[in-house]
């Protein structure tokens, strides 16, 4: 079993195998057991809230003339049991998306307009990669306005950004811009026109040619000025400036 896969096991042994396995932060239960001489079938199941997601059989007629059949059979089942776990496992990591294209299938979505998919798609996602501050910006906006819950939303993305803070020392000012874009979008929906603004305000100073940030000032009908009017707002000195001036006004 690949360790990178953060596989937790426990195990019990009595006339059957049974493990508990978390894959992911998702936790399934793997059961391996004689299905009896009759049919002389060793059947593994796993289990993920009492539904079976993966199942394996194997035949054991061939043991069952033998002096040390009961020995053989329970290390056939051993095998078939670890076999089982890491077929699963292999299964899981060959069908899970990456946080790429979780996020690509999320911005696909909402050019089209429909917030509601891709936040059930930011739901799948973070059952996977539950502490990824990029999902939870994201996820913290669609609730605030695809779910009208703005208060919740909000605080999802404020969450997300200090997240960022703590997980990325280096080169989180890059991805600002997009974690203010979403609260400010979460502010607005609470109808916090104040807030937004300023939030949007803050990802400016990091893109001042971000369109997105540039649509949402303009909806509402206000915009800093750049420092040096002369200069475009993505001249270095503007940008210097405004990042100075934005620090002196947090």
């Amino acid at each position: 079993m690949d360790p990178k896969s953060k596989i937790k096991i426990t195990s019990r042994y009595s006339s059957e195998f049974s493990d508990n396995i978390t894959v992911d932060g998702v936790t399934y239960h793997v059961q391996t057991e004689d299905m009896g001489t009759k049919t002389c079938k060793i059947s593994s199941r796993v289990y993920l809230k009492g539904e079976i997601v993966f199942s394996k059989k194997s035949d054991y007629s061939h043991l069952v003339k033998l002096k040390e059949f009961k020995d053989r059979l329970a290390g056939l089942m051993e095998r078939q049991h670890k076999s089982t776990i890491d077929s699963f496992i292999s299964e899981r990591k060959e069908k899970q998306k990456s946080k790429s294209e979780y996020f690509d299938e999320v911005q696909r979505l909402l050019k089209r307009g429909n917030g509601k998919t891709a936040l059930s798609v930011l739901v799948d996602a973070l059952e996977k990669f539950p502490s990824d501050p990029f999902l939870l910006s994201y996820y913290g906006c669609l609730v605030a306005v695809v779910e009208n819950r703005p208060k919740e939303g909000i605080k999802i993305c404020e969450d997300a950004l200090a997240l960022l803070d703590n997980t990325m020392p280096f080169g989180k000012e890059f991805f600002y811009p997009v974690f203010y874009l979403n609260l400010g979008r979460a502010y607005l929906k609470g109808n916090k026109k104040r807030e937004a603004v300023n939030a949007f305000n803050k990802g400016l100073k990091h893109d001042p040619e971000n369109h997105d940030l540039l649509w949402e000032i303009r909806k509402l009908g206000t915009r800093r000025k750049p420092a040096v009017p002369f200069l475009k707002r993505s001249n270095p000195i503007n940008k210097y400036i405004g990042m100075l001036i934005g620090k002196v006004s947090e």
